[in-house]
């Protein structure tokens, strides 16, 4: 058996073993889901019979035992550290941060297992990455506490190997692989409202127009199942139902006045539509491997030349015809976001042959990921823009394609800790479905890494509950700072996607070199400023730092651990750390088409600090195809804020009418903003300065501290 080592990249390595002539590579490099070539060829490190290999690097050893033992499958053994301690792995479990000690089978489920991740990384600061969709184990200490065992009855060993100096350097090198989070359009750092499924336009019109008589920020209405004719269809032949939601075709497809989707638009709101999905994807990704001239095509796993004539057993799939095709003409009607709900993604298949080729055991936990690649892929293609996509489920690459909400499992800690887990694997657009009914759920869902309010068959409406509760008022002032929060929720995502440093961030990740926060299920920093709590209201206050409480704006001078005590209006604690910048705007009804004139840098003394505004064009993939965008850095350094001249340029988009987001023809980026600037002091008191743009046109403006 030949063990090959390869290095990738500073600090990432390759290692494989398996019998060539018995098995061949995971499809997840063919289909692109990750890039085993991030820096262009591999430099070979050794190749040599033999079951062992040796990584040296950042001060540690990793020493890996290869077996051979298992014919279907392989078999991986790795000493762990006394000092390892283990994070990542997705959504595989709700009910750990820390892994070690713990038994995971890496396989879809619904509910129970939405989206392994088959990434799992010390505290130390390497990572293993498992190149496998097949369903196998990972025992991390468990069985044996000083040894890391990874096995599955199928498939072939091949990892890569990340050797990161801590874990936010190994989140950093991860990405070179397995990709960076992808940037949604600006509609999604805002509020998706899906709707009642017992809806028909006319309510459902009417309560987007509710919304914002009602001074209610939201940017997203999503439609459920029953917009189309027949309910969950899975077809590509599904079509609007016209006694709920008629849509004019002979009128075509920019009707405008005509079909509600226009208006929709025109209010300033974005339409997403439910979908059901057991489509074969994998005719189009075989047709797409083909065309790669560095793809190694290889033979599939089952192969019988002498049927050339076969009986279709998937009256589904059109073999020629991609899926994203037939989902043009909705776009047209003006549909710019896709929920893709679970249907085959979590269901095994497994008498289903994919593509005529491949079994469901080495399909099933990848599918998820070429349903995003595609549909974010097929809008681009169509459009030119990006879309907002959102999955139940995930794998490796998911991230670089689509977002991932928490499924059907509502909201409660364990869905918390899933989106910290998936943080802990570099994904950060992750959330989970809302209730409006109280201020604790406001809280939690407000402040996730994107905002999902959750109507389905319930009359869950803001206003619909009982006054004394103060429901809507809470509501309104979490959507209202949601909204206001836009141009630093936007800048983190820059980071993400630049990064792989994650929205939501564990505090292990944050306070890397102690183990104290291993099992605080309950807080994460969102970003690098706010330090928040999601439904457990027993709080530790991380003594690294020191905070401001954003409610009353006040020093905190207490306890390191506290229960908080819930109001009607907030949900839980939001604090800012001391040395913070944080820029806001004014809030907005929506995001879509609002662009202010003035920000507010709020400033939280304390340390030296420093924050990178983003901005782009918001729609178009311009900003990583072509560069194209601009940042402004302001800084905090011995109590004077400095704010430098914006560097880079971007092209501006229009929103013309209704989905038709389209250049302006006008090269000139909008005019940089004037800031007011917002001294935090430690009794709760700010002092508020204006700084024109014009005073940072042409080089640094310093405003002191007062």
């Amino acid at each position: 058996m030949m063990t090959e080592m390869y290095k990738l990249a500073e600090g990432i390595y390759r290692i494989k073993h398996w019998d060539y002539k018995k098995k061949r590579e995971s499809l997840m490099p063919k289909y692109k889901l990750i890039n085993v070539k991030p820096e262009g060829e591999a430099e070979k490190i050794f190749a040599e019979e033999g079951n062992t290999a040796v990584i040296r690097e950042n001060g540690y050893e990793l020493a890996f035992t290869l077996g051979d033992d298992y014919d279907g499958g392989f078999d991986l053994r790795m000493p762990l550290d006394p000092a390892d301690r283990l994070f990542g792995l997705g959504d595989v479990t709700r009910n750990t941060l820390q892994h070690r000690g713990k038994i995971m089978r890496m396989q879809i489920e619904n509910v129970h297992s939405y989206g392994p991740i088959p990434y799992l990384m010390s505290s130390r600061g390497w990572a293993i990455i498992v190149n496998c969709s097949y369903v196998h184990t990972i025992d991390a200490g468990a069985t044996n506490p000083d040894e890391l065992h990874i096995w599955s009855d199928e498939g072939a060993l091949d990892i890569i190997v990340i050797c990161g100096k801590n874990m936010q350097d190994a989140l950093y090198l991860q990405g070179k692989v397995t990709g960076r989070p992808t940037m949604m359009p600006k509609q999604f750092y805002g509020l998706t409202v899906v709707h009642n499924e017992a809806a028909d336009v006319h309510s459902f019109m009417h309560d987007a127009l509710r919304y914002k008589e009602r001074d209610l920020p939201v940017d997203t209405f999503g439609l459920e199942p029953t917009w189309m004719e027949r309910f969950y269809d899975d077809s590509t032949d599904k079509k609007w139902d016209y006694n709920r939601f008629p849509i004019w075709d002979w009128m075509g497809p920019h009707a405008y006045g005509a079909n509600f989707p226009y208006n929709l638009n025109q209010m300033g709101y974005s339409l997403c539509l439910w979908l059901n999905c057991s489509y074969d994807f994998f005719w189009k990704e075989e047709e797409d491997m083909k065309k790669d001239a560095d793809a190694d095509y290889g033979d599939a796993v089952i192969k019988d030349k002498h049927l050339t004539y076969v009986r279709r057993t998937d009256p589904v799939t059109k073999k020629d015809e991609p899926w994203f095709e037939h989902l043009k003409k909705f776009v047209d009607n003006g549909a710019d976001a896709f929920k893709m709900d679970g249907n085959t993604q979590v269901t095994p298949c497994p008498d289903h042959i994919w593509a005529d080729k491949y079994t469901d055991a080495e399909i099933r936990n990848m599918y998820c990921a070429v349903y995003a690649k595609q549909m974010k892929e097929g809008y681009e293609e169509y459009t030119g823009r990006r879309g907002m996509f959102y999955t139940p489920s995930a794998y490796l690459g998911t991230q670089k394609y689509a977002a991932t909400w928490a499924g059907d499992t509502g909201g409660s800690i364990a869905s918390h800790v899933s989106l910290m887990n998936y943080s802990m694997c570099g994904h950060a657009n992750c959330s989970f479905d809302m209730y409006a009914g109280n201020a604790v759920a406001h809280h939690a869902g407000f402040l996730a890494p994107w905002a999902q309010h959750m109507g389905w068959a319930n009359w869950d409406l803001p206003w619909f509950f009982n006054t004394d509760t103060h429901a809507e008022e809470s509501y309104r002032w979490y959507a209202k700072f949601r909204s206001a929060l836009f141009p630093y929720l936007y800048s983190l995502a820059h980071e993400a996607n630049t990064t792989s440093m994650p929205l939501m961030r564990p505090l292990p990740l944050v306070y890397m070199d102690t183990d104290k926060y291993d099992r605080v299920h309950n807080e994460f920093m969102l970003g690098g400023a706010f330090l928040a709590n999601a439904w457990d209201m027993n709080i530790i206050m991380p003594e690294e730092d020191e905070w401001y409480d954003f409610y009353t704006g006040k020093k905190y001078d207490g306890p390191s651990r506290f229960t908080f005590k819930p109001d009607f209006i907030h949900g839980g604690v939001l604090y800012v750390k001391a040395g913070s910048i944080v820029v806001l705007q004014d809030p907005h009804y929506s995001l879509r088409n609002y662009r202010p004139d003035k920000l507010y840098i709020h400033v939280y003394p304390g340390k030296d600090a420093q924050f990178t505004l983003y901005e782009d064009d918001f729609w178009s993939y311009a900003y990583e195809k072509k560069g194209e965008f601009a940042t402004t850095k302001i800084e905090l350094k011995d109590n004077v804020l400095t704010v430098y001249p914006r560097e880079g340029s971007f092209k501006p988009y229009q929103d013309i009418h209704r989905n038709r987001i389209s250049p302006t023809g006008d090269d000139t980026m909008p005019a940089p903003v004037d800031f007011e600037v917002v001294w935090h002091h430690e009794d709760g008191t700010t002092v508020s300065e204006m700084l024109p743009a014009s005073a940072y046109a042409d080089g640094p403006a310093a405003v002191e501290y007062k």
